[in-house]
């Protein structure tokens, strides 16, 4: 994932984009709105006496219903965009954990080619010590002959 995208997902996760909702919301408010002065105007005129024990619950559960009605809009709204973005981030986290396994067993195998190769200079180390001690050997004898 590049650095972009990176930004991207991150800036959709903080401020989400409305996804064309602006105009539905817009519109339920004035309806809401509409529908209240609408019950304030019919009570003040006493057309609603004779449904005073419908409307008490109403007036009672009003306003929860308003809080929980708000706070599902808001999980609608910012819910989804956050998901994603998780789930986007769980998919890179798996895919960087998968490219750290993938260098250790690299890092292993490099690791065995090295001692591989040290013990091979370690043989021929003490094979050229020998070719020396050979050759100093020969060269006492040679001045002493």
């Amino acid at each position: 994932m590049s650095d972009s995208d990176q930004s991207r997902a991150r800036e959709q996760a903080v401020n989400p984009k409305p996804n064309g909702r602006g105009k539905l919301t817009a519109v339920t408010a004035v309806t809401g709105a509409s529908l209240v002065v609408l019950m304030v105007e019919l009570a003040r005129s006493g057309a609603l006496e004779q449904y005073k024990d419908l409307i008490a619950p109403l007036i009672g559960w009003g306003p929860g219903l308003l809080v929980l009605a708000g706070f599902l809009w808001l999980a609608n709204s910012y819910a989804p965009p956050l998901i994603e973005a998780q789930a986007k981030m769980a998919r890179n986290m798996g895919e960087l954990a998968g490219a750290i396994r993938e260098n250790l067993g690299r890092d292993d195998d490099v690791r065995d080619s090295l001692r591989t190769v040290a013990a091979k200079l370690d043989r021929q180390h003490e094979a050229v010590v020998g070719f020396i001690q050979e050759i100093r050997a020969a060269t006492v004898k040679e001045r002493t002959s």
